[in-house]
């Protein structure tokens, strides 16, 4: 089947432009909220009758027209020998954070038992979604991954993870290419079992000074791009919050497609590289805690910026907060399904 969306990844020509969210299944919804008051989060992630149950909610209750498996991008570093727990409270914590050189001898490939429930949980979704709806798999991408398991956890500026790259660059550069070689199967996997679509996530990737970027967060990328072969299914690349100025940098990772965040011109980055990939994105998710009313013309005006004949794929410029009221995030995907693209004059 032709999915809108993978159509639309392709560059191919679509009759409206395709909307899913990022986080799009997750706290702010009762049927996410009501397993979780019982299921501590590692296990929601490795049961995947649960994962897809999950997954499927915001399906049901709004019709995206792509859904993304329910998974965390923590879970490769787990099955690496970095230990990862998630805390009730202040987000994920590594048990043994890598901070010395030395440390990095503890990384070993990845065991694929232990991310094996996320190629199953694809299974069960891409039986049950509609056929219509697009499947996306993920991960994280290198650098962004290398980031939380240097720090031992969320950060404001990463600092711990841009001292150890300056102090320690053989060190860094090879944690950099066990978790990229680590990458590749289990998108692969994801990919095996049914996901349409993959998308790399670099939430962090534009904290790197240029030149440290340019060395080591767009090739490391790329060779996960390129490691999942010439047959691959489209990939998505999200290369980060605060990411603007590295859009052409990261045409060079080879993938379809570039989520943007929300401080990004989306016209000017139509204007930059949007004649190399697609885009993707990139509505403030704050603009969802407002109201239906503000939610459609923001909407509206964010995808009147895009250059007719091309095919957006409509998002977030980040995840959905977890306070959003769930009936405007159905006002933003009525919103983004009701637009109507301008037409390429010479098709």
């Amino acid at each position: 089947m032709s999915r809108l969306f993978e159509r639309a990844v392709r560059g191919e020509s679509v009759e409206r432009f395709p909307v899913w969210m990022m986080r799009q299944a997750g706290r702010y919804l009762p049927g996410y909220r009501a397993i979780r008051a019982k299921t501590p989060f590692l296990d929601l992630c490795r049961t995947p009758e649960l994962a897809a149950e999950v997954t499927l909610e915001p399906i049901e209750l709004f019709g995206m027209d792509a859904s993304i498996v329910f998974a965390d991008i923590l879970l490769t570093a787990d099955a690496m020998g970095i230990e990862v727990t998630f805390p009730d409270k202040g987000g994920p914590k590594f048990l043994s954070p890598i901070r010395t050189p030395a440390d990095v001898d503890r990384v070993h490939a990845a065991d694929e038992e232990r991310t094996r429930c996320v190629a199953d949980t694809v299974s069960i979704l891409r039986r049950e979604l509609p056929a219509e709806t697009s499947l996306i798999g993920f991960s994280a991408a290198p650098f962004t991954l290398c980031a939380y398991m240097i720090e031992g956890g969320s950060s404001r500026d990463y600092l711990i993870t841009r001292q150890f790259a300056h102090a320690h660059p053989a060190a860094f550069e090879r944690l950099l290419g066990l978790v990229a070689d680590a990458l590749i199967p289990y998108l692969k996997e994801q990919a095996a079992a049914g996901a349409g679509v993959l998308q790399l996530f670099d939430t962090w990737g534009a904290v790197l000074e240029p030149e440290l970027h340019r060395r080591w967060v767009i090739p490391m990328t790329k060779r996960v791009i390129d490691g999942l072969g010439a047959d691959r299914v489209p990939v998505i690349y999200f290369p980060g919050l605060g990411g603007e100025g590295r859009l052409e940098a990261a045409t060079a990772t080879g993938a379809d497609a570039l989520s943007v965040d929300w401080q990004t011109d989306l016209a000017s980055a139509y204007a930059r590289v949007g004649d190399q990939v697609r885009l993707q994105g990139n509505l403030d998710p704050a603009i969802l805690l407002t109201d239906p009313e503000t939610i459609r013309a923001r909407t509206h005006a964010m995808l009147s910026q895009v250059p007719a004949g091309k095919a957006h794929l409509v998002n977030l410029g980040h995840g959905i907060h977890k306070d959003t009221p769930p009936e405007n995030a159905a006002a933003f995907i009525d919103a983004a399904q009701s637009f109507q693209p301008r037409q390429d004059a010479s098709a």
